[in-house]
């Protein structure tokens, strides 16, 4: 996803509208089933992407939340792991470069001096990523570059009544030239690539996120099949997964076994779509990316919740499927 301007992924802050640095995949999932309805018509969509009832049913494919990258370095959140050595900069660290986390998840340790932090220590690379960021950027030196940054615009917002004007700030995520966001995908049905591809680019021109009507969440897509090994599906004990997942009852027992490690997070916000609305979507907490969980990577994990406030005009899911990475680290 190649910037075309500054994202909006809403987040409530302290005295002003805040954002997020990455897209959760639920949302993502709510901008491809509104751009699948424009291009292919709301029928086709409901049948396609939601249960709308039908039993035992399996999601079309897996999504993951979209991360930072920065020229061809690829930024995750960081696993809820045990620290990869008793440094205390691990603390600070919210996001850890593609070859730091392929290592994490393989042997749980990270040869520290051949590491590098930028953002004031809250991201983390190889020096190997380093070298090379630094060519792909055209610059001398990373270290205190900010690939990107949440930037607070101050907003004024006029009462209809009495015109009386109030102050308030809008955050908003920026990207230094060359850095973007992206995703993965996994395909579970056949024939659905051509179609998920064409969505993506109408999503693209439309933009994801809040505040679309001024450009707000516009981007150009990129495809590609450049997937890190740690990304292939396969049988594993343990797992970690790049999306929020909301588990079927049936699965938290096997999901919190033993060495489990999690966080929970609150998902909610307004029911958007080609028209946006009025009505609030159901509050749903949900385990968050980056949560190391009991179980196959193999396996589809999660389910959709129904989240229809009342006076909807049809029903509203929240996408709760885990996109997971298979983990060999043991914990206890």
């Amino acid at each position: 996803m190649k910037p075309k301007g500054p994202f909006h992924i809403g987040e409530r802050g302290i005295g002003f509208e805040g954002a997020m640095e990455f897209i959760p995949a639920d949302t993502i999932f709510s901008s491809i089933c509104a751009n699948w309805a424009m291009m292919f018509g709301e029928e086709e969509m409901v049948t396609e992407l939601l249960p709308n009832g039908k039993p035992n049913w399996t999601p079309p494919f897996l999504i993951s939340s979209a991360f930072p990258f920065a020229g061809s370095v690829r930024f995750y959140r960081k696993p809820l792991l045990p620290p990869p050595d008793e440094g205390k900069r691990w603390k600070k660290v919210e996001w850890v470069s593609e070859e730091v986390f392929g290592q994490w998840l393989k042997s749980g340790r990270i040869e520290s001096e051949k590491s590098i932090s930028l953002h004031g220590g809250k991201v983390i690379l190889t020096l190997d990523e380093c070298d090379r960021l630094t060519e792909d950027l055209g610059v001398r030196s990373v270290e205190t570059l900010q690939l990107w940054s949440i930037q607070r615009i101050p907003r004024v917002t006029l009462d209809v009544t009495t015109r009386a004007s109030s102050l308030f700030h809008f955050g908003r995520l920026t990207f230094r030239e060359g850095c973007g966001l992206f995703f993965f995908a996994r395909l579970l049905k056949e024939n659905m690539t051509e179609k998920f591809k064409a969505v993506i680019r109408l999503m693209g021109d439309e933009g994801v996120g809040g505040d679309r009507t001024v450009g707000h969440g516009s981007f150009e897509p990129e495809f590609g099949d450049n997937i890190p090994q740690f990304c292939q599906p396969k049988p594993s004990e343990m797992f970690v997964t790049l999306s929020p997942l909301l588990p079927k009852p049936e699965e938290v027992s096997s999901l919190f076994s033993n060495g489990c490690r999690y966080s929970f997070v609150v998902r909610s916000g307004w029911i958007g779509g080609v028209f946006s609305t009025s009505l609030r979507r159901k509050t749903v907490r949900m385990l968050s990316e980056g949560s190391v969980l009991c179980g196959s990577a193999e396996r589809v994990w999660g389910t959709m919740a129904d989240v229809t406030p009342q006076n909807s005009p049809h029903p509203v899911y929240r996408w709760g499927f885990a996109f997971p990475l298979p983990c060999e680290v043991r914990l206890r």
